[in-house]
């Protein structure tokens, strides 16, 4: 990626941030000179990944990738005798992305070993009101003790959640287990203990974007081959429109797989989403979950040099391709259909009941796929429908995250207030155990650790 459109993007970013916190009524912490002060450094420039480096004097920094897309990591950060694990947007499912699990990185370098703060009794360190959480000037959580979980899990605005079985410095980690969950080795009884008390991290900012959600990979695959079979036994058309890089190339290799005597058009702007893979071997697997055969890279490569697709340059080829296929998959640019292009597909495809738009992942609010899920009826007769493909952590993510990497503090975050309350009284309900607080906070509420 060229120094200039990353540039580009995070004057976007920062842009989108501050209109959504001005639009709820809130401040930010800074402002646009701060922002503008920022200085970049590429983390593949400085340190290979899962290696402790010091950007400058007393901070270290790890960094492993996330699995999201290639380029997204998650890192660690030591400074001022705390550690904080960030996840960024995080998943162990991507059929084609490599993760770096998180749990591995901590254990091994052997943190707790290294820091004297850890060596500390835990009455030393922290008092029970040191670590509070403030929405508006308000106190909304205290550190829990050993007191009865159970009866506070419906008072209390914080919680506690640490795994009992808490993965060895030595252990063996995969992230892709036969059961969908992340294996280790367990600490003893003494380790265990001393985990509880203390947490790997002071402060875990953990991915949970897909809230109370249990389903695994394996789940919204079959869900989408299913909805998917449906139409084209009907005859019907599927569009499936995805962002430009991410998940539209493991679906659309996915459902080259799964649907070979099908037709599949995919159009331009994916196509070179899928090359730009080829020029980042680094962040993809060797072999890919639920896609059979030689490596990610020959199976891409299979893809960019094979004819078993179309691709579509001009609007005339487009119509004459909706004229030839039948029952047929439509790859098409921008996941939120706001674009002339799938505005145009989907008029096409509107009139017609046996036609199934298939959204695959997040619609922004007010946008055109957003519309068509709220009120379908109103702009055509095509089905329409939404089959999440996993680019984030859903319930039983989460609980693995928090188990391998137990943190004295936990915050959720990636989707709105109500769903990560019901997710963070879900994780307390089915594992509660003293030693850590979860958090679920809003803009401008503010965590002290």
């Amino acid at each position: 990626m060229d120094d200039e459109r990353d540039e580009a993007q995070l004057r976007t970013y920062f842009a989108n941030w501050r209109r959504f916190v001005e639009r709820i009524g809130e401040e930010l912490p800074y402002d646009e000179v701060d922002e503008q002060a920022i200085r970049y450094r590429y983390l593949e420039d400085e340190v290979v990944s899962q290696t402790w480096f010091e950007p400058f004097p007393e901070v270290k920094v790890i960094w492993g990738r996330s699995g999201h897309l290639a380029g997204s990591v998650w890192f660690g950060v030591e400074m001022e005798g705390k550690r904080i694990f960030y996840s960024g947007d995080y998943t162990s499912e991507s059929m084609l992305l490599q993760e770096d699990c998180p749990a591995e990185a901590f254990w091994q370098t052997n943190m707790l070993r290294e820091n004297p703060v850890f060596d500390a009794p835990s009455s030393e360190r922290w008092g029970t009101e040191e670590l509070i959480a403030i929405n508006s000037g308000k106190k909304t959580g205290e550190f829990i003790t050993s007191q009865d979980q159970t009866s506070v899990a419906s008072k209390a605005s914080s919680r506690t959640l640490v795994s009992m079985e808490i993965p060895m410095k030595q252990g063996n980690f995969t992230s892709n287990g036969a059961d969908g969950a992340g294996r280790a080795n367990v600490a003893s009884g003494a380790d265990r203990a001393a985990i509880s008390s203390v947490g790997l991290v002071d402060l875990a900012i953990v991915d949970a974007a897909y809230g109370t959600d249990e389903d695994t990979q394996a789940d919204k695959l079959e869900q989408l081959e299913r909805a998917i079979r449906q139409t084209i036994a009907q005859g019907g058309k599927v569009l499936l429109p995805m962002p430009v890089v991410g998940r539209g190339q493991e679906i659309i290799l996915w459902a080259q797989q799964q649907f070979p005597a099908i037709p599949i058009v995919v159009e331009h702007g994916l196509v070179d989403g899928m090359k730009q893979l080829m020029h980042v071997p680094y962040w993809l697997r060797e072999k890919g979950e639920h896609v059979i055969g030689s490596s990610l890279k020959d199976k891409i490569d299979g893809f960019l040099t094979g004819r078993g697709w179309d691709l579509p340059t001009t609007t005339q080829e487009r119509e004459q391709l909706l004229e030839h296929h039948a029952a047929s998959l439509w790859f098409i640019p921008d996941g939120m259909m706001q674009s002339s292009l799938a505005r145009w597909y989907y008029s096409q495809l509107s009139d017609r009941e046996e036609n199934l738009i298939l959204l695959t992942g997040h619609v922004a609010h007010g946008t055109f796929a957003d519309k068509l899920l709220r009120v379908p009826d109103k702009y055509g007769v095509c089905v329409v429908r939404k089959i999440r493909y996993k680019v984030h952590q859903g319930w039983k993510d989460v609980e693995r995250m928090l188990h391998q990497v137990p943190a004295r503090h936990t915050v959720l975050v990636h989707t709105d207030r109500a769903e990560t309350d019901r997710l963070k009284e879900g994780l307390l309900r089915n594992s509660p155990s003293p030693g850590t607080v979860i958090h679920s906070l809003s803009a401008g509420d503010e965590l002290y650790v």
